[in-house]
């Protein structure tokens, strides 16, 4: 069994840490295709800033009408002075080509040694006032189509078609590098994603193997608890059915036996069941704003006679007046539960007290006993379910090591804190700790 559930845990953590590194790397993959697409995306915005202000120079030229007329001192300039029509001048990374109608390259000069790469670009009308990128021999360049005006004050320009390139191999390498550095980045991080992966799943299968070994413990504690008395209830009916002709009150022992093992079966449902709701988080809480004075009486008068009936002594100090937020039936249980364990472990001539104090913005009220005491390694065991101190003396008492285990899960609920300490000289005393409404 023991070895099955080793099985079902390894496998569950196994699925748990491909489902963990899958979180992982999908995390990883989108963080980088955002990243470097913010980054492509910044690039090409920054080249196409470029090679729109260079759209913006060739449409706006400044004007370059050359004088012909007298100078100032009324001479003429010289006849043998041609006008020149000025070359087309781009920045270095930026190379212009001026074409005709008819598709014919027109400042091949200027173009110098750039001439050789760019000669068998081809005019396409189709492309204009598009932004494309291109590679002319292994070189990459932003481009844009444009038609000028014909009333450019470049006559180079004016009513020719340009195709302003941008190169940008630099910035293509600088992508690929980012990439390259991006990929690297994500297998060191994928590794370490599964080593953290690996972790993360151990630790995170801890509470649930902690919940299935104490689901398997309650449900074979609670088998064992049911057991018993229908073990009893079974025998003590098959062994009036061997006396038909018996009379009622010939089997009285046997059917008040099967009666109390009744009760007791009912008890333990009742309280499996609020277990059950607890841990379902369904236990319906009716809280109001009340006193000490309200909650505490109906419980403890009952166990008044109760106690002294059995020759122990009962004492109740109660002082204090604080306002608090609870549901009255639940407290009641919790300590009809406190005070019922006291009685059974108080000997005859001891003594059981109930007093109450305030600790900073919390309300105590203790309950204590003269009884044999709790061990320090019992101390929390004692709120765990189905848990006994002494097996055989709480079995002939009629209990199933639920009581306090409730009685912790109320206290919670209430936002307190339950726990046991020594009552010295001898004995045990129980701490019930609630907060305070604050004015």
């Amino acid at each position: 069994m023991k070895s099955k559930q080793n099985t079902i845990t390894r496998r569950q953590q196994f699925k748990l840490f491909l489902s963990i590194m899958a979180a992982f790397a999908i995390l990883f993959l989108t963080l980088g295709l955002i990243i470097f697409n913010l980054f492509q995306s910044s690039t090409y915005k920054s080249i196409d800033k470029d090679v729109k202000s260079e759209v913006i120079t060739v449409k706006k030229q400044p004007n370059m009408q050359q004088n012909t007329g007298p100078d100032p001192q009324g001479r003429n300039p010289n006849p043998d002075t041609k006008k020149k029509e000025p070359s087309p001048k781009a920045p270095f990374q930026a190379s212009i080509l001026v074409f005709n109608n008819s598709g014919k390259l027109l400042n091949k000069t200027s173009l110098g040694n750039r001439y050789s790469i760019l000669k068998n670009i081809k005019l396409n009308k189709k492309n204009l006032n598009k932004k494309q990128t291109i590679t002319i021999k292994n070189m990459n360049f932003r481009s844009i189509l444009i038609k000028i005006s014909k009333n450019n004050n470049n006559p180079m320009y004016a009513g020719h078609y340009v195709l302003i390139m941008q190169n940008i191999d630099t910035q293509i390498q600088t992508m690929e590098n980012f990439e390259k550095i991006l990929i690297i980045t994500f297998f060191i991080f994928w590794i370490i994603a599964l080593v953290i992966s690996y972790f993360l799943a151990r630790i995170n299968m801890l509470p649930i193997v902690r919940s299935w070994k104490q689901q398997t413990e309650f449900v074979n504690d609670a088998a064992h608890e049911l057991r018993t008395p229908l073990t009893i209830i079974q025998g003590k009916l098959e062994y009036m059915l061997t006396k038909p002709n018996k009379k009622i009150i010939d089997e009285a022992e046997s059917i008040s036996v099967s009666l109390d093992e009744v009760s007791r079966l009912n008890s333990l449902t009742n309280n499996l069941l609020d277990l059950a709701r607890f841990d379902n988080a369904t236990t319906k809480l009716n809280f109001e704003y009340t006193q000490p004075d309200f909650f505490l009486k109906d419980p403890i008068m009952p166990f008044k006679d109760i106690i002294n009936s059995q020759s122990k002594v009962f004492q109740v100090s109660l002082y204090h007046h604080p306002t608090l937020l609870l549901d009255r039936n639940k407290i009641k249980q919790l300590l009809i539960i406190i005070l019922d364990n006291a009685t059974k472990y108080t000997p005859k001539n001891g003594t059981i007290r109930i007093y109450d104090q305030i600790e900073g913005s919390k309300y105590q009220f203790i309950i204590s006993d003269t009884g044999v005491g709790i061990s320090d390694d019992d101390k929390d065991k004692i709120f765990t379910r189905f848990y006994r101190v002494d097996k055989s003396r709480t079995q002939s008492s009629g209990g199933h090591g639920l009581g306090l285990a409730i009685a912790k899960q109320i206290v919670e609920n209430h936002h307190g804190h339950l726990f046991v300490r020594d009552n010295l000289p001898q004995g045990s005393e129980f701490v019930i700790e609630l907060p305070i409404k604050k004015n």
